[in-house]
């Protein structure tokens, strides 16, 4: 334990050894009984079956607590577990709303049971993590994303001190592919026209959040959180989850 001040309320307190990502992650991408159990991390200097997780003095224990009360709680009990998927399996036993091609969208009236407070609320949560410190391990590349104006909305919203930033989109992605459900990584940023967009995964649930004040009104419409219909979106993302990896291993470098 380390004595500093809480990134989030910004007291000074005895710190937890935060992580980035839920350590249940972790937890649920093991394989008992294999000679290593652990999980594949790739990162951009290599991939490596390990138990080691991004942790750093970061938060206070009331912080933590906040963190886990108002989202990821919930959220790990609707992630793909090994066996089952409850948030994928809620849609599928709902009507879309929206059909596209690529996708099925389903609003606050066709899955109810969906607490998209709390899904938002987690989301983010890990954004602001990986924007106010720089997250690394030993002979790995530093994890971190900037939110750069936006972190202090972003902390008064996760204090409850003020709403949903306005400037932000969340989408909210159950993948109904095989590798999307056995993977997780980090916040990265995605793409830069304008509008900033940044993602992470985390075992099934893709969360893409794009930040910015010209976003186009109908992309609006489509956030978790305050679009008018709430929508929660499934999709094939076993793509988007490669081309997430084949970056990182072009990036590989000899430590």
């Amino acid at each position: 334990m380390l004595r500093g001040k809480c990134n989030l309320c910004l007291q000074v307190n005895d710190l937890q050894n935060s992580h980035l990502m839920p350590s249940s992650l972790f937890k649920k991408s093991r394989t008992p009984g294999n000679s290593n159990p652990n999980p594949m991390v790739v990162t951009a200097r290599r991939s490596v079956q390990t138990s080691r997780q991004l942790r750093n003095f970061v938060l206070c224990r009331a912080c933590e607590q906040l963190f886990s009360r108002k989202g990821e709680a919930y959220v790990m009990t609707q992630v793909f577990d090994g066996t089952k998927f409850p948030l994928l399996d809620t849609l599928r036993a709902s009507t879309p709303t929206t059909v596209e091609p690529e996708f099925l969208g389903y609003d606050l009236a066709a899955a109810p049971s969906i607490d998209r407070e709390q899904l938002g609320y987690f989301a983010l949560s890990v954004f602001w993590r990986a924007s106010v410190h720089v997250w690394r391990e030993p002979g790995q590349e530093p994890i971190t994303i900037d939110l750069g104006t936006n972190n202090e909305p972003f902390r008064k919203y996760l204090l409850g001190q003020a709403g949903f930033p306005p400037n932000v989109v969340l989408l909210v992605i159950a993948c109904t592919d095989a590798l999307s459900h056995e993977s997780f990584y980090p916040p990265s940023l995605g793409r830069k026209a304008g509008d900033t967009t940044y993602s992470f995964l985390a075992k099934g649930l893709n969360f893409l959040m794009v930040v910015g004040k010209q976003t186009p009104p109908l992309l609006r419409e489509r956030c978790a959180v305050t679009g008018q219909g709430r929508l929660i979106f499934s999709r094939n993302c076993e793509e988007k989850v490669l081309q997430a990896f084949h970056r990182l291993m072009r990036l590989h470098k000899t430590p």
